[in-house]
């Protein structure tokens, strides 16, 4: 063998081990990245919460029933609800709905918290007078709670308006905490209450295929949803969060929450309860939007003003029923 095929082979040996070299940390890579799908998505938890309860209309409609609590109790997981006691008297059955309160509060696996007497903005009424909207909401909801031996220790902010400007939002905040009470937050919701007029006047009218594909599209733009604030949450704190899902008490998560609750733990979503959602340290991170729109807490944890922006014009949502519930607001009139 002469010094040239030496030299050769000697290359090729060369070439070959960085070959394998680069092949080696591209399959590093690989498998970094999938360990870290993995791992992220082990990490998918949320809690469900679900705003203005008791939905007394739809309980009267459904002949002194709620279909709502009856699926949750098929459910085997925890959720938090935010009272309006004002809702108690919005017809005729007070008896009643106070009984269906008490029954909503004392199910061992719910969370109680206030949501105001009477549902109003902050930023429109002020501190005054929604300080005492405060004090009246939890007049029957604390007793109950005492009962089913509960706590009554969240609120949550109609419309989640906290306020017109820092000052407001500093004022009332100071006063949450003086009573005890956790603001709590959300970070993914889904336009329910709009969804569930379009689902409901579709039964009305006895079109069940519409209804039916209102309610498949609710599931699906809520996924998308969920999808979307796990990227925003990656690119705001840089790791998953303990997501906290706003929705209410009607009858369109009469019928859908169960699926969707099913489609998230098909992506591995465990379900947790709010407690153990407030526990993850974003939920400790500095606001820096101070105005009165309620979106997202991972909206709200974005310094940048314009890279807030940016990240909500890319949030998905169903134009169709957008424009659906806006003919629907227009006919109303």
């Amino acid at each position: 063998m002469d010094d040239r095929t030496a030299g050769t082979r000697t290359h090729s040996g060369k070439g070959m081990t960085k070959c394998l070299q680069v092949m080696r940390m591209a399959l590093l890579t690989v498998g970094a990245f999938a360990f870290a799908i993995a791992v992220h998505a082990q990490e998918r938890s949320v809690a469900i919460t679900i705003d203005d309860v008791p939905n007394v209309s739809l309980f009267a409609a459904d002949g002194q029933s709620s279909g709502l609590l009856q699926k949750l109790d098929s459910l085997n997981l925890p959720v938090a609800i935010f009272i309006n006691e004002g809702h108690l008297k919005q017809n005729e059955h007070f008896e009643q709905n106070r009984k269906l309160l008490e029954s909503w509060i004392s199910r061992p696996y719910v969370t109680v918290g206030n949501h105001t007497y009477s549902h109003p903005n902050y930023g429109d009424i002020g501190f005054d007078a929604f300080k005492d909207e405060v004090v009246k909401g939890e007049e029957l909801t604390r007793k109950m709670a005492e009962k089913a031996g509960k706590e009554l220790e969240y609120f949550r902010f109609p419309f989640n308006g906290m306020g017109k400007d820092s000052a407001e939002q500093a004022r009332m905040q100071a006063f949450l905490t003086e009573s005890h009470y956790i603001s709590t937050p959300f970070t993914v919701e889904s336009e329910d209450w709009l969804f569930t007029q379009l689902y409901e006047k579709a039964l009305r009218e006895g079109n069940l295929d519409e209804a039916r594909s209102i309610g498949n599209r609710y599931v699906d733009l809520t996924l998308k949803l969920f999808g979307h604030f796990e990227q925003v949450a990656m690119k705001v704190t840089g790791r998953p969060v303990k997501q906290i899902y706003l929705c209410h008490d009607n009858r369109l998560n009469t019928d859908y929450l169960p699926a969707l609750i099913q489609k998230l733990k098909e992506k591995q979503y465990s379900m947790i309860s709010l407690a153990d959602a407030m526990s993850d340290e974003a939920y400790q991170l500095p606001l820096y939007y101070h105005g009165n729109w309620g979106f997202s807490w991972l909206y709200r944890w974005v310094k940048d003003p314009a890279v807030r922006r940016s990240l909500m014009q890319a949030e998905p949502s169903d134009k169709e029923a957008q424009q659906a519930y806006e003919a629907l607001t227009k006919s109303k009139k």
